[in-house]
């Protein structure tokens, strides 16, 4: 189960995805995550700008199934938020903090798309 800030950026994530699906709409959704004053910081962009933290601690309770390094479809919303989770889980938990993730839906096929582009940067280390 993810940490109550997770679970809100998971809450966020779900209503912008399931309104692309309602509408039967193409949409983009990007998620930047980085280190910011002892926190994490997670800015989300879908028409509109939402900004969470999470602090490190919080963290230390999460458990979650790992990200597939495999190409896989994506046809329901509850797909896309398990994949959101396991990458969240690996930027904050196993990598450095930073990281892009870009979701995107078809409209004329009601398929998802994935990125998740983790960040290293040497000489800088994990909160």
């Amino acid at each position: 189960m993810p940490p109550k800030a997770v679970e809100r950026i998971l809450d966020y994530s779900e209503k912008k995805i399931a309104k692309f699906q309602q509408s039967n709409n193409t949409g983009l959704m990007e998620i930047r995550c980085y280190p910011n004053q002892d926190q994490y910081k997670v800015e989300c962009w879908c028409g509109d700008f939402q900004n969470f933290l999470i602090a490190p601690k919080d963290l230390a309770v999460w458990q979650t199934t790992p990200l597939s390094r495999q190409r896989e479809n994506l046809e329901t919303v509850e797909q896309v938020l398990a994949k959101l989770d396991s990458a969240l889980f690996e930027t904050f938990c196993l990598q450095q903090g930073y990281a892009t993730i870009v979701i995107r839906h078809r409209g004329h096929d009601s398929r998802y798309g994935f990125e998740f582009s983790p960040s290293i940067i040497h000489g800088i280390n994990r909160c």
